[in-house]
């Protein structure tokens, strides 16, 4: 797994003596280098797909941004740790590390990114509160955010409509996210794509939204999107009919949630594909549930 598209990490002053003749260059103030090398060490653990040593690593660089009295390093490293603990499921944590670090940038008169604003609001809406993530995603369209930021806004603002069967306003969001080469983006937009076809009964047009939308999230690495489309296709299917498809597909998203540490979210994605293998009786199934149950290790204690 790649650090999220956008994580601000503090990149380090690499400083290099002059070679030959004439003055060095003036090598400018010196870096804190307890507060660079957490801050590096948190990104490289959310490149090894270790969100729990990233957080770790972040509220040490963290409170030294705060003991440097560090504004700049505060807005950054507070977004890097809101990253971390929702990679890590803990939505709660990062909504209030959001909170706390805009709180502190707004006490100092200093602007708000709309990454910081747009975490936020992806807390938010994890932490169940959807009227908070609406009014959130609609601050980081006020502020002239990069496009993939607004891209993000509109698919949160998109799955919270989607959740209250707001089928216009769903279809406003798909329409603001372009079809796109980046895998990330575009598993955005299809799986919205996939939501709305549930949402007016096109369940098989749905069913291939949502298989397309697992592919372009794997390939973005983001495999809590893929397990969530995997498990949106298993309920395509169902309405379908196609009991055997369904078990599949969500012992496929139970599985792969549970080896990412998400214990609750895989837990009932494998209890739905145990009920269904058992009413059905899709061979094999149970076996591999059971399997899975054994050798999955427990969830590592949250940072």
């Amino acid at each position: 797994m790649k650090p999220p598209a956008l994580l601000l990490a503090l990149l380090p002053v690499l400083l290099l003596g002059g070679c030959g003749g004439g003055a060095p260059p003036d090598p400018g103030p010196p870096t804190d280098r307890r507060l660079e090398q957490a801050n590096q060490a948190g990104t490289r653990a959310l490149t090894l797909s270790q969100p729990v040593e990233a957080v770790k690593q972040y509220k040490l660089a963290l409170t030294r941004a705060y003991e440097r009295d560090d504004a700049a390093a505060i807005g950054d490293v507070g977004y890097n740790l809101a990253v971390a603990q929702l990679q890590a499921g803990a939505a709660e944590d990062a909504l209030s590390t959001a909170r706390e670090t805009r709180a502190e940038l707004e006490r100092r008169r200093t602007p708000v990114h709309a990454e910081l604003v747009l975490v936020q609001a992806a807390a938010s809406y994890r932490a169940g509160r959807a009227d908070e993530a609406l009014a959130l995603c609609q601050e980081v369209m006020s502020l002239n955010p990069a496009p993939e930021a607004a891209t993000r806004a509109w698919f949160i603002r998109g799955a919270v409509l989607a959740d209250r069967g707001d089928a216009s306003g769903l279809a406003q969001a798909i329409a603001a996210i372009p079809a796109s080469t980046r895998s990330d983006s575009e598993g955005d937009r299809l799986e919205l794509m996939g939501r709305a076809g549930l949402l007016s009964g096109g369940a098989e047009p749905a069913l291939q939204y949502f298989e397309r939308a697992a592919d372009q999230r794997r390939l973005a690495l983001d495999y809590r999107g893929m397990a969530r489309a995997l498990s949106f296709a298993g309920e395509a299917s169902l309405k379908l009919g196609r009991t055997a498809d369904a078990t599949v597909f969500y012992l496929r998203a139970g599985r792969s949630a549970l080896l990412q540490g998400d214990a609750v979210s895989g837990k009932r994605l494998l209890d739905r594909a145990d009920q269904l293998a058992r009413d059905g009786g899709v061979p094999g199934v149970r076996a591999e549930i059971e399997r899975i149950r054994k050798e999955t290790p427990p969830p590592v204690p949250r940072a």
